[in-house]
């Protein structure tokens, strides 16, 4: 049957501009606003409310000021997609968004905030939406690489893009040298965020970068569970600094990473010795344990410009 053309959580009906409905995976869905600037100052405060909301749960803190502040400074109008992550229920479980960029005269998406409640997790929910972002952006020039980038604080989230698209195509790394490419577009994108003058073009590092937080960014400090990345993280990076990832995607790299995660939910949905379920982590899924007030492997902590 096809997806519903409603929103059933009565917080987010009637809007101004109604979100684009389709699966994501296994009793999810996916309502994605391809234009958020046309939404109404009303539904941008109902929307700014649920984000809020869904933000405090996923990341174990409180985020409202960081989101007043955004949406204060027109976080609507400046971001290229909005989506929110819909339960079996239809409620909103997660969200995610990106801007659609230029740095370096390449193609690039800059990866919004983005995060999953802790109860639907497990679910590889994260990397399904980022999944759907790149393959809308990808294969419409499938001839030519995308670059992502990202600002995190996250040792899982860093670990879990490596382990999803490869070493040799995620920066920074510890054991190879910056392209100069590469520090052209982190250069440029750490300019456009406003970190430019905290931002190290030899680490990828930005100081100070969750300045705009009056406490705590995670409730409890995240983890991957390597143990020689989080000691990096807790050693190098402060509690309000953050390492701007650079990752560049292709067609066939696209291609892999959903072929990978087909296999996974068919994985998850067999069973096992005793009837359990299999649970498999999906391509770009934190490897080792989970970090409690993580987001998911693609689930970037706040990321957007403030």
């Amino acid at each position: 049957m096809p997806a519903p053309t409603r929103l059933h959580c009565p917080d987010l009906r009637d809007l101004s501009a109604p979100p684009t409905i389709r699966p994501l995976g296994t009793d999810y869905r996916v309502a994605r606003w391809d234009s958020p600037a046309s939404l109404s100052p009303d539904c941008r405060e109902r929307l700014h409310l649920t984000l809020r909301g869904l933000a405090a749960r996923a990341f174990g803190a409180d985020h409202s000021g960081y989101w007043r502040a955004r949406v204060d400074a027109g976080f609507f109008d400046q971001i290229s997609t909005l989506a929110l992550i819909l339960g079996p229920d239809g409620v909103p479980v997660g969200w995610g968004g990106y801007h659609r960029r230029r740095f370096a005269s390449r193609r690039a998406l800059y990866l919004d905030a983005a995060g999953v409640v802790p109860a639907h997790r497990r679910f590889g929910l994260s990397t399904t939406l980022m999944t759907h972002f790149l393959a809308r952006e990808v294969l419409s020039h499938p001839l030519r690489r995308t670059y992502v980038v990202l600002r995190t604080r996250h040792p899982a989230v860093y670990a879990g893009w490596r382990k999803c698209l490869g070493t040799t195509r995620v920066h920074p790394h510890e054991h190879r040298p910056l392209p100069a490419l590469v520090r052209r577009i982190a250069g440029e994108a750490a300019e456009w965020l406003g970190d430019g003058p905290r931002f190290d073009p030899d680490t990828l590092l930005v100081r100070d970068a969750y300045r705009m937080f009056d406490g705590d960014i995670y409730g409890v400090r995240p983890r991957s569970g390597h143990a020689q990345l989080d000691d990096y993280f807790d050693h190098e990076v402060g509690p309000k600094d953050a390492v701007l990832v650079v990752g560049r995607v292709s067609a066939p790299d696209l291609a892999r990473i959903t072929a990978g995660q087909v296999l996974r939910a068919r994985a998850r949905s067999m069973p096992a010795v005793g009837g359990r379920p299999v649970r498999g982590a999906a391509p770009c899924e934190p490897p080792g344990r989970a970090a409690p007030t993580g987001a998911g492997a693609a689930g970037l902590i706040p990321g957007g410009r403030p």
